[in-house]
């Protein structure tokens, strides 16, 4: 069994154990450490935007210095959750000392520093994923597998939808700080991005209108231009206290797929509607399961390398251009 540690452990690090513990149920891994500059993280609860994640009794160690951590325990890997626009100086770092490495999205709040955390990835040997979560869901897995197969023929438009209250529970309130967070298009919109690049690869360009609302480009549109199918993407933090969600719908030859509410239902050219069956655990899990089974060397990590979440935040890039200059379509 594989031993794992986590760096901060606020909303996403307490999701992140969920996934540990089922895991290590399963014999592949155990979170032996986690560490966190307050020492009252390990036994407060957050309400984030998606549940009020609590701490779950463990028998893993405790710690509010990462060299103690280091010092002492044995890790096979470090599973980075500290706020975004530490990503870059902490990967780099855990990979030059010789750790495998698991790190939150966005990769890093700067193309720049993604190149540096591919640098520092190539000069150590080891491996090192984002935690792009949604290609590991299975609402989207199934929808990967509808496209690469063909399975009601040929896409004819997508839409993809992520909306949420304004997260305020971060540390130090670090999601209102555009400098720390760097928007909703960097934090909860990328995920989306990310998903349709996964989906359909890279677009020709993209054309994204934003407003501000608490910090900078937080309520998005974005259009992403892909010959002549049309692919929308929304994403918002806005000021009333609404309920986190997300949904899609993809319109192909023959059905039209949506996602909403937590589930998905096909809705085919011929025949009644249905809710395909979708087994698996939830993503943060079974991204944590892949990462496992790459530092294994169980498999090689086609289906989410760093390389591909760099991208992901180059594309963000372009779409501030592009809402900056009042969505005017611009080249990726």
């Amino acid at each position: 069994m594989l031993n794992a540690a986590i760096i901060g452990f606020g909303g996403i690090a307490k999701a992140h154990k969920k996934g540990y513990d089922k895991l290590e149920r399963e014999g592949k891994v155990k979170l032996v450490a986690a560490c966190d500059i307050r020492e009252e993280a390990f036994t407060s609860s957050v309400a984030t935007n998606i549940d009020a994640a609590a701490v779950e009794a463990g028998e893993y160690n405790c710690y509010t210095d990462i060299e103690e951590m280091l010092a002492k325990e044995k890790i096979d890997f470090l599973d980075i959750c500290v706020p975004s626009f530490l990503h870059s100086k902490i990967a780099v770092d855990m990979l030059e000392r010789g750790y495998n490495v698991l790190c939150e999205k966005p990769m890093a709040l700067k193309s720049e520093d993604c190149e540096k955390m591919l640098q520092a990835e190539k000069a150590s040997g080891k491996h090192f994923m984002i935690a792009q979560c949604l290609r590991f869901f299975k609402e989207y897995e199934y929808l990967k597998e509808c496209i690469d197969n063909n399975t009601y023929g040929k896409v004819l438009g997508a839409f993809f939808e992520r909306n949420s209250a304004q997260p305020t529970w971060g540390w130090e309130n670090w999601f209102m700080d555009y400098e720390r967070c760097g928007g909703a298009i960097m934090d909860i919109h990328i995920h989306d991005i990310d998903i349709v690049r996964y989906l359909f690869g890279e677009p020709e360009a993209v054309s994204c209108r934003a407003s501000d609302c608490k910090t900078r480009y937080d309520i998005v549109q974005t259009a992403l231009y892909y010959g002549d199918i049309p692919v929308t993407a929304n994403g918002c933090w806005t000021a009333g206290k609404i309920r986190f969600s997300a949904s899609y719908k993809v319109d192909f030859e023959k059905a039209s797929v949506i996602y909403g509410n937590g589930v998905v239902t096909v809705y085919p050219e011929e025949g009644e509607a249905f809710t395909p069956t979708l087994d698996g655990h939830d993503g943060y899990t079974e991204e944590i399961s892949y990462f496992c089974d790459v530092v294994a060397g169980k498999i090689q990590n086609t289906k989410n390398p760093a390389s591909s979440a760099a991208k992901s935040v180059k594309l963000v890039e372009a779409m501030k251009r592009s809402a900056d200059n009042s969505g005017e379509k611009t080249a990726f």
